[in-house]
């Protein structure tokens, strides 16, 4: 045979490899909605190791007391060697690593500096600002702010994305997000923020996973060359809006059941769980109002039952904010599909949503379809 001969069947198997790469691709992706264009698989496996820790901390068990903490602060999953274990996450700094910090300055002029580190080993060993609280307590607040950090991070992901035009972060900023995004994998979508508001959407009848999703995407149009610098700000904001959605209605939702609730147990829990994940946003929620259910719903600074109608109270503050943060009023969370009584019990007016929900993400079928043309066309070359 020629060498000519021999070279197109070498160019042939490279372009059935490459091709084989893409379909592959498409197959693990196509129902998470998005397609990074790097590889940010191991930054995702940082989900991993916030779901052992969540399982760790579940288990009470003192004998998993070092595999909890090597976890959280070394990484077992998670990409050790830039500083992206858990707790790595918990303590950046944003400035100092080239990313606009004034997010990060909004959640601290709410919750105080290192609010994040702070509050999960605080909450592991139930001592400092959780000394006296009860196991219960503060178990969930432990395990609900590793999501928190999970956000933060997915935040500083964005911003820094929008600093240096650079999409690497914007596939990163997803993967925070996300968690593991391979469909056959034991863990997949733990870790995130995405994971909640999943549920969140299942409980009000709302679609802001997929509003984050849709800005996902938009974003990472927006950051391939040329870069359109405004557009990528504008999907940041709406990923951020997404957010304010999603923990505003998480914020509701415990509230209640914490009102709900007889059993003590029952009461932390529930306490524990509607204050952290406010936490989630509360650097993106409207200043007042952040400060507002800071002051009514910190376990640690009011004790359960001392403030029986936090409810209502936030209830009653979120409607007389217009803007709760990012555009997004209480009208836009659908409450009443899970709260059913809230108008009457809180006296306030709700109006209906918007029917204008966030749309399906084009990256359904966007970026599957850009790898299935872009497989096509090499199956169609194949052996040219």
């Amino acid at each position: 045979k020629s060498l000519l001969s021999l070279n197109k069947k070498s160019y042939s198997i490279m372009k059935l490899n490459i091709a084989l790469t893409l379909l592959t691709a498409a197959a693990v992706n196509a129902d998470v909605g998005y397609t990074p264009v790097n590889d940010v698989t191991d930054h995702a496996r940082f989900g991993i190791d916030v779901k052992n820790i969540q399982k760790y901390i579940g288990d009470g068990n003192k004998t998993e007391a070092f595999e909890l903490y090597s976890t959280y602060t070394e990484g077992v999953n998670s990409r050790a060697s830039d500083g992206k274990t858990v707790q790595g996450m918990a303590t950046k700094d944003w400035a100092d690593s080239g990313a606009p910090d004034e997010i990060k300055k909004a959640y601290e002029a709410v919750l105080g500096d290192n609010h994040l580190d702070s509050y999960t080993t605080d909450a592991i060993n139930c001592d400092g600002t959780f000394d006296g609280y009860s196991e219960k307590l503060c178990e969930i607040a432990a395990k609900k702010n590793l999501h928190c950090t999970a956000i933060s991070y997915s935040q500083y992901e964005g911003e820094k994305s929008i600093a240096n035009s650079n999409e690497k972060n914007w596939d990163e900023m997803f993967a925070f997000w996300h968690g593991v995004y391979t469909e056959d994998a034991d863990y997949f979508l733990d870790g995130g923020g995405a994971v909640v508001q999943g549920k969140r959407d299942k409980d009000f009848g709302t679609e802001y996973k997929k509003a984050a999703l849709k800005a996902l995407n938009d974003g990472q149009k927006a950051v391939q060359a040329p870069v359109d610098k405004e557009a990528l700000q504008a999907a940041f904001d709406a990923f951020n809006a997404a957010h304010v959605g999603s923990f505003a209605q998480a914020t509701m939702k415990y509230a209640k059941s914490m009102k709900d609730a007889t059993e003590q147990s029952d009461i932390d829990k529930y306490f524990a769980e509607g204050y952290t994940y406010f936490r989630c946003a509360a650097g993106l929620f409207d200043a007042d109002l952040a400060t507002f259910i800071q002051a009514q719903f910190d376990p640690r600074l009011v004790k359960a039952g001392s403030q029986p109608d936090v409810y209502c109270a936030i209830a009653k503050e979120m409607a007389a904010t217009a803007d709760i943060g990012y555009g997004v009023s209480i009208n836009d969370l659908n409450l009443e599909k899970k709260l059913v009584n809230i108008t009457t019990d809180c006296n306030i007016t709700l109006e209906a949503p918007s029917p204008s929900k966030p749309s399906k993400p084009d990256s359904a079928s966007g970026t599957f379809g850009y790898v299935a043309a872009a497989m096509s066309a090499f199956a169609v070359n194949l052996f040219l």
